[in-house]
């Protein structure tokens, strides 16, 4: 069975941990994307500034860190956004199960 991608690593770790969590991106970036109420997203992918920024498809032993954003309301799109989980951990399963913990925070706060 070949290895699971970074990023369907931290797919799984979502599920197991009862979130909804699905694949999405655009021309310039690949991500998790997590919805938060009726209008908020949670979008995490790899670290800004780190060779796997935006990125969620590679090789576990390739993982330099996930990067997280909270946009409380995609409805209007004005550009306000959150960072609140930035990290350069390149241990894949401790970092994952710290940026799970600070998801749930965030959409506790909700």
């Amino acid at each position: 069975m070949p290895t699971p991608s970074a990023g369907q690593f931290l797919q799984n770790a979502f599920h197991r941990a009862g979130i909804t969590a699905r694949p999405d991106g655009d021309s310039g970036s690949d991500y998790i994307a997590i919805r938060v109420g009726a209008h908020g997203v949670i979008m995490i992918g790899g670290v800004v500034g780190r060779a796997k920024e935006n990125e969620i498809h590679y090789r576990p032993s390739e993982h330099q860190g996930w990067g997280a954003v909270y946009y409380p309301d995609t409805k209007n799109n004005d550009g306000n956004f959150t960072e609140f989980y930035q990290s350069a951990n390149t241990d894949l399963a401790q970092d994952t199960a710290d940026a799970v913990k600070a998801v749930q925070k965030i959409i506790a706060g909700r």
